[in-house]
C-alpha cells in the first residue's frame, strides 16, 4: 500500500536540521520510500494524509517494559524494589494467570502505548509460576492484534539473589529449569516463520538472579541464533553491594569475564553503574535503558545518564511496568530524564537537552535492539514507516520551539495518527485493529482478581521484608565505612 503524507512539519532528529517544514513523506510497503518538499510517487497513492497544522515525528520506542504488570497497576506505594518484587511475584503465583488473561493485559498495555505514540516495545516478560509456550504466544498475539512492533524478552532465572547474599557462604545452588531452551526456540521458530513485526530476545531477569552457567548459555545462544539480550542491571544500591559480595568484583567486570557484555545487550536501569562499568559497557557496545519514573517511585536512585552518555554508552528510555511508573508513556520518561539531569551535573551545558531526550526515546531505543537497529527510530529514506502524527492541543501553544515542547509540554494527548510498519493503527485518536472498550471489559475482572489476592497477601507478615531491611542496613553501613577511609 502506498500512503502519502503531505504538508508535514517533520521532526527529523538530525542535529543540523531537527525540524523541516512543508514536507511530503511517501510510504510504500511499510518503508519510507521518499521524503522531501515534493517527492516522486511512481505508483498510485491509495491514501493521502493531509498533515497541515500537525507534527510528524518518529514513533517512540519503549526499551524496557513489563506489559502484564498493568494487571497490578498502582497497587503498591512506599516499598523498595526488592520488597515490591516479592509482592508482585506472590500475587501472580496466587492468580495463576491463563494465556487468555495474559493476552488481555498485554493488549491493554499495547493499546495505551500506541495511543501515546509508542510504536515499538521490549516486553521483559515474566510470569509466575513459570514460562510456557502458550504464555509467550499470548504476548505475541497481543503484539499482532494491536499492531505494535514488539520484542518478547522471556525472563530467565535459576536462583534468588536475596537467598544467595543472605546465605553464610554467599552462594546457593542453582535451580534446574531445563525446559526454557526448547520453549524459547519453539517460539523463535514461530516468529521467524511469520511475516509480522515481532521479534525475540533472551531476557535473563538480572545477572545476580542467574547462575554463571545460565549467563554463559544465554550469551552463547544469542550468538548462535543472532538474538539480542535484555536484562536488569544494578537497579538498586543493594544489588551493587550484593554483587561485590557474591563475585568479589564489580558486576560489569564479572559479566565481561563471562563473555556476557556485547552489542547484543540492553540493560535496564543501570542506576548504580560506576565509571569503570560504564567504560566496559561502552567498549562492548552495550546499551543502557533509563527508567526514570520507576527508579523514582521505588526509591532506587537517579541513573548517571550524563556520565554514561559522555563515555559513549547508548542510552535509551523505558517505562517499566504498570506498578512501578504506573503509565506506559515515553513522553513522561523523556521529560523526567531531561529534568533529572539537572540534579546530577553542576554545569548547565552538560544537562540533557530536549533533543537529547527525544533521541533517547526514539533512535537510541531502536539502536538498543539488534532487530530494530538501523531499521526504525527515525524518519529517513529506507527506514520502516513507524510514524506518529500529532495534532497539537492547548498545552502546545504558542508553538515556539517544537523539540522543546514535545519533551516539556506533551504527554501523549496530542497523538492523532500512528503508523507501524506503514499500517495505520491509530486514526483520529482511536485504535483501528482492536476495540478499546472490549479490552477494558476483558481486563476489569482480571484486575479485581489480582487486587483480591494482593489484599490477602498484604494482610499477612511479609516473609522477605525483614531480610531486605537487614541487607540494606548492611549495605548502608559498609558504604559509610568505605567513605570514612
Amino acid at each position: 500500500m502506498a500512503i502519502l503524507l503531505e504538508n508535514a512539519l517533520v521532526v527529523t532528529l538530525e542535529r543540523r536540521e531537527p525540524v523541516l517544514e512543508g514536507q511530503q513523506i511517501l510510504v510504500q510497503d511499510g518503508v519510507i520510500a521518499e521524503i522531501g518538499n515534493r517527492v516522486r510517487t511512481g505508483r498510485r497513492i491509495e491514501k493521502r494524509i493531509d498533515c497541515s497544522g500537525k507534527i510528524v515525528m518518529p514513533g517512540l520506542v519503549n526499551g524496557h517494559s513489563h506489559l502484564t504488570e498493568i494487571l497490578q497497576r498502582s497497587m503498591r506505594d512506599n516499598v523498595r524494589m526488592e520488597s515490591w518484587r516479592g509482592y508482585r511475584a506472590r500475587t501472580e503465583e496466587m492468580a495463576r494467570l491463563t494465556p487468555r488473561e495474559i493476552e488481555a493485559g498485554a493488549k491493554l498495555a499495547c493499546a495505551e502505548m500506541l495511543k501515546h505514540g509508542i510504536t515499538a516495545v521490549v516486553d521483559h516478560f515474566s510470569t509466575r509460576p513459570g514460562l510456557s509456550v502458550a504464555k509467550m504466544r499470548a504476548i505475541l498475539a497481543a503484539f499482532d492484534k494491536t499492531g505494535i512492533r514488539g520484542v518478547l524478552a522471556a525472563s530467565l532465572r535459576d536462583q534468588d539473589f536475596l537467598k544467595v547474599i543472605a546465605s553464610p557462604r554467599g552462594r546457593s545452588s542453582a535451580r534446574k529449569e531445563e525446559s526454557w531452551r526448547e520453549e524459547v526456540l519453539e517460539v523463535l521458530a514461530h516468529v521467524r516463520e511469520s511475516s509480522g513485526t515481532s521479534a525475540i530476545m533472551l531476557g535473563p531477569s538480572s545477572p545476580q538472579n542467574c547462575s554463571d552457567a545460565l549467563l554463559r548459555e544465554v550469551a552463547e545462544m544469542a550468538e548462535r541464533y543472532d538474538l539480542g539480550i535484555h536484562t536488569h542491571l544494578l537497579e538498586t544500591r543493594l544489588q551493587r553491594w550484593a554483587s561485590s559480595k557474591i563475585y568479589g568484583r564489580s558486576l560489569p567486570e564479572h559479566l565481561k569475564k563471562l563473555g556476557f557484555l556485547s552489542n547484543r545487550l540492553s540493560a535496564a536501569h543501570c542506576v548504580w553503574l560506576d565509571e569503570k562499568g560504564m567504560d566496559l559497557m561502552a567498549a562492548a557496545g552495550a546499551s543502557a535503558v533509563h527508567n526514570p519514573a520507576s527508579n523514582l517511585k521505588l526509591g532506587s536512585g537517579v541513573a548517571p545518564v550524563i556520565k554514561m552518555k559522555k563515555r559513549g554508552v547508548n542510552v535509551a528510555l523505558g517505562t517499566d511496568g504498570g506498578d512501578t511508573s504506573d503509565t506506559y508513556s515515553v513522553f513522561d520518561q523523556m521529560r523526567l530524564a531531561a529534568f533529572l539531569s539537572r540534579l546530577t551535573a553542576e554545569e548547565s551545558e552538560e544537562w540533557l537537552t530536549a533533543l537529547d531526550a527525544l533521541r533517547m526515546g526514539t533512535i537510541n531505543g531502536a539502536n538498543a535492539v539488534p532487530a530494530w537497529r538501523g531499521k526504525t527510530g527515525r524518519i529517513k529514506k529506507g527506514y520502516r514507516a513507524d510514524l506518529v502524527i500529532l495534532k497539537p492541543q492547548l498545552r502546545f501553544y504558542p508553538l515556539n520551539n517544537i523539540i522543546h515542547q514535545l519533551v516539556f509540554c506533551e504527554g501523549g494527548g496530542s497523538v492523532d495518527t500512528v503508523l507501524v510498519d506503514g499500517e495505520i493503527v491509530v486514526q483520529g485518536g482511536c485504535l483501528t485493529r482492536v476495540d478499546e472498550r472490549t479490552i477494558i471489559k476483558q481486563v476489569e475482572p482480571i484486575g479485581k482478581k489480582m487486587n483480591r489476592f494482593y489484599n490477602r497477601i498484604r494482610s499477612r507478615p511479609d516473609p522477605e521484608q525483614a531480610t531486605v531491611r537487614k541487607l540494606y542496613q548492611r549495605a548502608f553501613e559498609d558504604g559509610r565505612r568505605s567513605q570514612s577511609f
